[in-house]
């Protein structure tokens, strides 16, 4: 009895494919699930308690801790009677076999020595901690480790996953077949969904499942006919299809996609989609991952052939595309190498084809790779850079190439320190009628941070210098500027601040508040650099850090002259935990003299010739871990006029469940990146009606052109076994043709999506808790 015991439970690798999935290679498939963030997976990030709910009557999952080889396990075995002859035993009534984990039961079960079969009939259970199986009887071979399984009903544990089977054949060799099969991950009592095949296998060795002639029925109806199928056993990735999502747009019609995901290898895999749209053709999507020891990347293409809506065009505005790569590895210790490309076809792209890869308020796509090498006290990186702008009427330079050096170095007098940047940029230009150049600068600098208890003083000297090579070509365009241009410019900065604490009591909840009132005196000589063109310089927008900058300009183009001493003042108040529930800031900048370095040397505003800054303000408050505010504003004192401004309030009840009001307003302006009034106000609503119901909601309106921005509504159904989304998207479109003219260019697209998925076969489990329906994202920037 003892040596074919263990073989009978053979049966159990059925359930136990999830145990084999481990692999020798250097990058694990732990890995490739974590940083990939594959989406087939996405059903396993929680078991949550409406999951739970829905298998409380399946018995949980429990992995046998016993390291014991089967044959060295003990069998104990009872029964109403026992008989034997010549070898051969037979148990009969209420047959209970129990070996380890493992339980089976049956009305009789009999051992042939000679023929070396074991046998049981009649009410047949196997239960261990994976699966319960119950047939009518059970055949075993003990010299060939071949099993059959007659009229089997079986239940996976922990989760859904069940189905039935007339016979289930074990060759001994880790190959199930099923004949005349029935699958479901629906839980108990529930088949609102199942597969009926033919024939079905399942192979540990490989851990791929695969049915013939297979049907998928929806409430016993049939709705799908697959010749074949395969499925992973394990939670390793598979290829095969994604469900598809289906959408109905105002411009693009009915679009219908449906994504083909391919597992490469353990660290490679690629998503191809091919997506029609009604009204424009078909557009191909593809996406190539990948996972290295060194590094990761991605390659992602979207080609649309002809474009129906634009067939009056030229046939190269006909072909839409889109190009997107990022690249990153790190080898030999200190190297690193990084890179990322996109280009469309199109300046309207983003504006009619949904994409992963950009959206409707971008403006420019970034092309750039780096080398660069770290090593303790200093480092340093080529790069080459250049942008495709959306916009026709401008144009970026290309960086070709910039060679950068940082070094860091304590000096032997308290905690003085030397610091020395140096970078030499080739600007080029697709127009060879706009001038180029090359710039070499260098930041050499003189560092004392001096730190007594909560008192911290810094105090830092550099030297700018610059010198620009310019090929300003052979017309008078450009005479304002100089061939050769050089630039020595000092800089002195000291800046101070006292670290404040104190701890208190409030509604019998112990906090501690600091408060750091800080001072800066920055003062930059005025040098004419009229006779510089602008390659990579452009206005920084301001907040409060912000004011404690050394250049209001970003890049080397332009360096900003000041006399100036700016006031801050900030609080935090830290509960027990260490985490923030209010900040407040509070700064301007006070000027001694007026700067007079503008982007546009013609400029006469008188922006300029102020004695103080806009004051800005930041508020930031987090009431009982479910309501939050965040306010921020830029009030230019001298005008009396508000810059800019932005508030946000939120009340969250649980992870899934929101409501937030949002309003921001950009006031125009000739000195920064946009030229137009920003004024808009909506909100979000993510409302976990009930353990089955969800609903999503959105409004943004721009008062500035008297018209809906963004309404989005999106409601979901979860069920145990399948689920449905529906979702109504209407946005406004990008501004078109003139910009004087904005309301009569204005153009909105509505569409309708609709998202079916099945349960355990290729859907999720549950709802994300974590996002609710879309992402979201929290403006506010408590710690």
């Amino acid at each position: 009895m003892l040596k074919y015991i263990p073989l009978l439970f053979m049966l159990s690798p059925i359930a136990h494919a999830a145990e084999q999935s481990e692999t020798n290679d250097s990058v694990t498939q732990d890995d490739v699930d974590t940083q990939m963030s594959l989406k087939e997976n996405s059903a396993l990030r929680k078991v949550d308690a409406f999951f739970q709910q829905c298998y409380q009557n399946v018995p949980p999952r429990i992995k046998s801790n016993n390291k014991l080889d089967r044959n060295q396990i003990p069998v104990d075995i009872s029964a109403d009677t026992l008989t034997g002859f010549a070898g051969d035993i037979f148990y009969q009534g209420n047959v209970n076999l129990v070996q380890g984990d493992k339980t089976l039961t049956s009305d009789t079960l009999s051992y042939s020595r000679s023929a070396e079969q074991a046998y049981a009939a009649g009410n047949v259970r196997f239960v261990d901690g994976e699966i319960t199986l119950t047939a009518d009887q059970i055949k075993t071979n003990l010299k060939t480790d071949e099993s059959s399984l007659f009229k089997t009903e079986y239940q996976f544990h922990g989760q859904g996953g069940r189905g039935d089977a007339d016979l289930i054949y074990d060759n001994g060799q880790n190959l199930y077949e099923f004949n005349s099969s029935s699958y479901t991950a629906c839980p108990p009592q529930d088949t609102t969904w199942s597969i009926e095949s033919s024939t079905m296998y399942i192979d540990n060795a490989s851990e791929v499942g695969s049915a013939y002639n297979a049907v998928l029925k929806i409430k016993g109806i049939p709705v799908f006919y697959f010749p074949y199928i395969n499925y992973p056993l394990t939670d390793k990735r598979k290829t095969g299809l994604l469900f598809p999502t289906y959408e109905n747009s105002s411009i693009n019609g009915i679009t219908v996609a449906q994504p083909l995901y391919i597992n490469l290898t353990t660290n490679q895999d690629m998503t191809f989609t091919p997506t029609y749209m009604a009204d424009r053709g078909l557009l191909l999507k593809n996406e190539y991952r990948y996972l290295f020891d060194i590094g990761s990347g991605k390659i992602a293409t979207e080609y649309l052939g002809t474009d129906k809506l634009n067939e009056d065009d030229d046939e190269e505005e006909n072909t839409r595309y889109l190009l997107h790569l990022n690249h990153n590895i790190t080898f030999a210790k200190n190297w690193n190498f990084n890179a990322e490309y996109t280009r469309v076809s199109d300046e309207d792209y983003f504006n009619d084809i949904e994409t992963d890869y950009g959206t409707q308020s971008d403006g420019q796509l970034l092309q750039t790779a780096e080398l660069s090498y770290t090593s303790m006290n200093w480092n340093s990186s080529v790069e080459v850079r250049d942008f495709q702008v959306l916009d026709e009427d401008e144009d970026s330079y290309i960086v070709l190439p910039k060679v950068s050096l940082n070094a860091y170095q304590p000096l032997d007098w308290r905690s003085l320190q030397f610091e020395w940047y140096s970078e030499v940029t080739k600007f080029s230009h697709n127009d060879d009628d706009v001038y180029t150049g090359t710039r070499v600068h260098a930041e050499p600098k003189i560092v004392l941070p001096l730190y007594y208890d909560s008192l911290f003083i810094n105090t830092e000297l550099k030297y700018m210098l610059s010198l620009y090579q310019q090929d300003l070509g052979t017309t008078d365009t450009y005479d304002e500027y100089d061939e050769t241009a050089t630039r020595y410019i000092p800089s002195f900065k000291i800046h101070s601040g006292i670290n404040l604490e104190r701890d208190f009591t409030l509604f019998d909840k112990n906090y501690r508040q600091t408060l750091v009132p800080q001072m800066q005196y920055l003062y930059v000589p005025y040098e004419d650099q009229s006779n510089i063109g602008l390659y990579d310089t452009t206005t920084l927008e301001s907040d409060y850090y912000g004011l404690f900058r050394d250049n209001r300009y970003s890049g080397y183009d332009r360096i900003a002259d000041a006399n100036q001493i700016t006031f801050g003042l900030s609080s935090s108040f830290i509960n027990n935990q260490g985490k923030e529930k209010l900040r407040f800031a509070v700064g301007q900048n006070y000027y001694f003299e007026e700067s007079k370095v503008t982007l546009d040397e013609d400029d006469s505003s008188d922006e300029d010739e102020v004695s103080r800054s806009s004051m800005i303000g930041e508020f930031d408050i987090n009431f009982e871990n479910d309501y939050f505010l965040h306010a921020g504003v830029e009030w230019d004192s001298n005008d009396k006029v508000i810059e800019r401004a932005n508030t946000t309030v939120e009340k969250r009840w649980a992870n899934n469940t929101y409501l937030q009001a949002s309003y921001r307003y950009y006031k125009e302006s000739d000195d920064a990146d946009w030229d137009e009034i920003i004024n808009q106000v909506g909100g979000k609503l993510n409302w976990s009606i009930s353990s089955q119901w969800s609903t999503f909601a959105s409004y943004y309106y721009d008062l500035n052109v008297d018209n809906t921005f963004e309404s989005i509504v999106g409601l979901k159904y979860q069920s145990c076994c399948w689920s449905i989304s529906l979702t109504y998207d209407q946005h406004m479109l990008s501004y078109y043709d003139e910009e004087d003219d904005l309301e009569s260019t204005l153009e909105t697209e509505t569409s309708y999506g609709i998202t079916f998925e099945l349960t355990g076969l290729g859907g999720t489990d549950v709802a994300d808790g974590d996002e609710g329906l879309f992402d979201y994202g929290r403006p506010f920037y408590l710690k």
